[in-house]
């Protein structure tokens, strides 16, 4: 068992292959006691994967780590029952009650009987589902469901929780509620490794890895790759018909990429300037008068986008100053 006190997570080269397919790509991180850390990519990066290995539900190709001192390659049984899990499926039984599942749970966890009745209360009074909790689940909505995981997950009390992709078809109102419980329990001192490709909510994590087909492609604070690890600049062009635009500016020179953002769109681009009089240049030919062009602060998507055209360019990762 190795340790260090400042340390929840550590990896170092670690790599899975599926016959002659590389999923995850020699990849190193650590993730600090406390933090909420961000595992953020599109469907088949290699997020699964990786967080499967780090629960000691796959075993590794090649490469180390450990979770809470336990390593992953020889202790996955010590690591599952000393990590909280949360799976995109909530592995949840349906003809149980709300009550019913914590206390199997408990179970499951070794919850010391004295303790689970106060245990139980906690949960169900931290989630926020006491006038549910005689409900049979399956009749629950998909945020009920996804607190009521949230609390079977973390019934034991563990100081490492993982959650893969966690409010992935849930509303919008639900997926803000569940993050509150993240933060409140970050204060609390639990560390928390979260899967997503939701750009929005990612902005909540202390710091994020980037993971395109494999490879952490960046890492760092949502703020500091929003500043520092993006060259080009962002346009945000307003104009009605977006969506019929969006595929015409993909002609204009200078422009690298481009993305509707709500009925906005955003273009990636070298010389702004040049691109803006290009732009406008367009519009007057076509005869659009009402729009608006604008340069802004990249947006973590506009970041993403970016950083795999560079990655598919020439490789790496993003180096921060």
């Amino acid at each position: 068992m190795a340790t260090d006190n400042n340390i929840a997570v550590s990896v170092k080269d670690l790599e899975k292959k599926f016959g002659s397919f590389i999923a995850v790509n020699r990849i190193n991180f650590d993730v600090k006691r406390g933090e909420i850390f961000g595992f953020l990519g599109p469907n088949g990066a290699g997020k699964s994967t990786t967080i499967k290995m780090l629960c000691g539900i796959l075993t590794p190709t090649a490469g180390s780590g450990y979770v809470d001192g336990y390593d992953i390659n020889r202790e996955q049984e010590l690591i599952k029952q000393n990590i909280g899990y949360m799976s995109q499926k909530f592995s949840l039984y349906d003809d149980l009650t709300v009550e019913e599942n914590i206390d199997f749970y408990s179970g499951i966890y070794k919850v010391p009987p004295k303790r689970q009745r106060e245990r139980k209360e906690e949960i169900i009074s931290m989630i926020g589902i006491e006038e549910f909790k005689s409900m049979f689940t399956g009749i629950l909505s998909g945020g009920l469901k996804q607190r009521l995981a949230l609390g079977c997950a973390i019934i034991h009390e563990p100081k490492i929780i993982f959650l893969d992709e966690p409010t992935a078809g849930v509303d919008p109102i639900a997926r803000n509620n569940f993050w509150k419980l993240i933060k409140e329990m970050a204060n609390k001192g639990i560390t928390i490794f979260v899967t997503t490709h939701y750009m929005d909510e990612a902005e909540n994590c202390d710091r994020l890895a980037l993971i395109y087909q494999g490879s952490i492609i960046a890492m760092d604070t949502p703020i500091n790759l929003k500043t520092q690890c993006m060259k080009e600049k962002v346009l945000k062009i307003s104009v009605s018909n977006a969506e019929e635009w969006l595929y015409k500016l993909d002609k204009v020179e200078g422009i690298k990429e481009s993305a509707l953002f709500g009925t906005a769109i955003h273009t990636i681009v070298d010389d702004a300037v040049k691109v803006k009089q290009s732009i406008k240049k367009l519009f007057q030919e076509t005869d659009i008068k009402d729009f608006t062009i604008e340069s802004i602060q990249a947006s973590l998507e506009d970041v993403f986008i970016s950083l795999i055209e560079s990655h598919e360019k020439v490789g790496g990762m993003c180096e921060l100053k």
